[in-house]
């Protein structure tokens, strides 16, 4: 399904010029910068016609957060994620979290999530699961906006998050810790070690949340692990492996006007991927063997003057396989990447396991084979693949993708892409509650991007501009006819158009802006999808200071759809200082939502007012 080891391969792109420092320094949009997740071998962002966002380590760790989504939502035009309070957003009913860009929902299945290039999801329920990803783990983070399943197969028909892990950069150890607390007793513990020794290289980290909550039974705490270790046989020859652990207890307070008790979700999450990389100049590739299980028991409560449920609900799912893939330079400015996927995955649900049984130990795996060439001809780079995917149920799915790039002048680009899309229905559509139908067929998608690329004052300045247009059909919707049952049918279709804008700028050596503005206009609205979002931010170090401030603009962003709409719009402000009175040591506070605005980002979820964190860092 993808490059083997894009940990390793993220190296590779620091020798090729890209910046990948570990450090607090926000980098512009380099228009020459090498990435891997539009292609599977470093290529520069400039020469690959599908958009791609890229999130550095520098801003992860200035953000101070411990999920990564809310970095994302703020760096990645019209990437946006829901929220119900301080922390933690949890599984199942009244869960936030939902990820949702140019009209897809993550939630739905139909973005995808992959550390290290390997599918991150839940299987059973085909969504992915937001309390795993963790800002600590995140070396740095590339998004493909658009249509990506020619690489990644079915839930990438609205685009992939990859999550490249930490690393060691140079040779030696590097040992960190935060300690944060807050606003509503919120505490949030991380350490980290990192080592590097000739050929041999290693991280390992730990994190702890926990709050209150702003709600009554709001409370939540997770805590992570994660442990990477890679070592290089020879120049042309390198090995990884990691593990990461991820278990959140979160109470579930239900929505404002029916308010629930006894409401939690336990989760247990765990990935584990082994990966032997090989480069030898004009080809290179590597295989990658992953496993992924979980483990969930979900209380779903109930409301004043109700009876406490005699069962949980308890379901385990699991996802395994490899990938393969190798690349080659057949002649000059030729590059054709042939790949080999296999992916296992099933799961059981049940309340009552012996009267309410929901999935009971289903099997299922696809299969697939992908090729994919691109030719560099003067300025002109064109891109053409091919993909073959084979279903247990549906059998086979062919998905093309073409592109085109321009270096109309030295920091200026343009490039012109078309990409399939499909998503296959998850178990819960197939097999699970009332709605059940096993009839389904895959839905469909077809994205079409316009993207420029413009560097400005020596590269200090840098803007993009993208224009999309997305139609899908096959969408699957819960149907009521009549008086019978509602069911899962796929009935529904779409045409999604917008604009996305990045534009970053190093105005001074210690002074850096960026913002980035979407618009989104769809013919079917869905919650989680604003017509319009705005970000600007700003970071400034003046000595052994470092401000900085962002301000988050949302507008026409559809709680409730159907027949009685509910729309909102709301504007937050955020700001953070910090002190270093020892080269190792940061002081720093933090606040957000500084003016205390009311507003939601799921219906009758109301979102907490002004909150206050500071804290100690720690770099030895």
């Amino acid at each position: 399904m993808i490059l083997c080891c894009l940990s390793s391969t993220a190296g590779l792109a620091e020798n090729d010029g890209t910046a990948l420092q570990d450090t607090v320094k926000r980098e512009p949009i380099n228009l020459s910068e090498v990435v891997v997740t539009g292609t599977r071998v470093p290529v520069p962002r400039d020469v690959i016609p599908v958009p791609i966002t890229v999130v550095h380590r520098g801003v992860i760790e200035q953000s101070g957060e411990v999920s990564l989504l809310p970095v994302l939502m703020q760096q990645v035009p019209g990437l946006y994620v829901t929220s119900r309070g301080v922390a933690g957003y949890g599984v199942s009913t009244g869960s936030a979290g939902g990820i949702g860009m140019r009209g897809f929902s993550g939630g739905s299945g139909q973005l995808l999530i992959l550390i290290d290039g390997h599918p991150q999801y839940a299987p059973i329920y085909g969504h992915h699961v937001a309390d795993s990803y963790i800002a600590s783990d995140a070396q740095r983070v590339e998004i493909s906006r658009g249509a990506a399943s020619i690489l990644y197969g079915s839930n990438a028909m609205g685009g992939a998050i990859n999550i490249i892990t930490r690393q060691a950069m140079t040779d030696g150890n590097a040992l960190s810790a935060k300690l944060t607390g807050g606003s509503y007793g919120t505490q949030r513990y991380a350490l980290t070690d990192a080592c590097r020794n000739g050929r041999l290289s290693g991280v390992v980290s730990a994190t702890y949340e926990r709050t209150d909550g702003h709600r009554a039974n709001s409370d939540f705490d997770s805590w992570t692990g994660f442990a990477k270790l890679g070592y290089d046989f020879s120049e042309a020859w390198k090995a990884t492996g990691n593990v990461n652990l991820a278990k959140s207890r979160a109470q579930v307070p239900g929505p404002v006007n029916h308010p629930l008790l006894d409401g939690a979700t336990d989760v247990l999450r765990g990935m584990s991927g082994l990966s032997l990389e090989n480069n030898y100049g004009r080809t290179r590739g590597a295989v990658n063997f992953y496993y992924n299980r979980g483990d969930h028991e979900i209380n779903d409560g109930y409301n004043e003057g109700g009876s406490p449920r005699p069962y949980l609900f308890h379901s385990t799912d699991y996802m395994g396989g490899v990938n393969i893939y190798q690349a080659v330079n057949l002649f000059q400015g030729n590059t054709v990447t042939g790949g080999f996927d296999v992916k296992l995955y099933g799961g059981n649900a049940y309340r009552d396991p012996v009267t309410e049984i929901y999935a009971d130990h289903v099997k299922l795996h696809e299969v697939a084979g992908y090729i994919l060439a691109q030719q560099q001809f003067r300025k002109f780079r064109f891109e053409a693949g091919l993909r073959l995917e084979n279903h247990k149920l549906y059998g086979s799915e062919w998905v093309p993708q073409a592109g085109v790039s321009f270096r109309a002048a030295e920091q200026t680009s343009l490039k012109l892409s078309f990409s399939k899309g499909f998503r296959t229905p998850n178990m819960r559509e197939l097999y699970m509650y009332a709605p059940a139908n096993e009839e389904l067929l895959p839905e469909r998608s077809f994205s079409y991007d316009f993207t420029v690329s413009q560097g400005l004052l020596d590269n200090r300045m840098s803007a993009e501009l993208t224009l999309f247009y997305i139609e899908g059909d096959n969408m699957i919707e819960v149907i009521q006819t009549g008086e019978s049952r509602p069911q899962n049918r796929n009935v529904g279709a779409f045409g999604n158009r917008g604009v996305e804008l990045s534009l970053n700028y190093h105005a001074l050596d210690n002074l850096s802006l960026n913002a980035n503005y979407s618009y989104l206009d769809m013919e079917r609205p869905v919650t989680g999808a604003p017509g319009h979002k705005f970000y600007a931010g700003a970071v400034y170090r003046p000595g052994k200071f470092t401000l900085s401030a962002g301000v988050q603009a949302v507008d026409h962003l559809y709680l409730v759809t159907g027949d009685d709409p509910r729309t909102t719009s709301y504007t937050l402000i955020d700001a953070r200082a910090g002190y270093r009175p020892l080269k190792w040591m940061e002081i720093f506070v933090k606040g957000d939502n500084l003016l205390g605005k009311g507003y939601e980002t799921m219906a009758d979820y109301p979102m907490p007012g002004a909150i206050f964190t500071g804290g100690l860092s720690l770099t030895l």
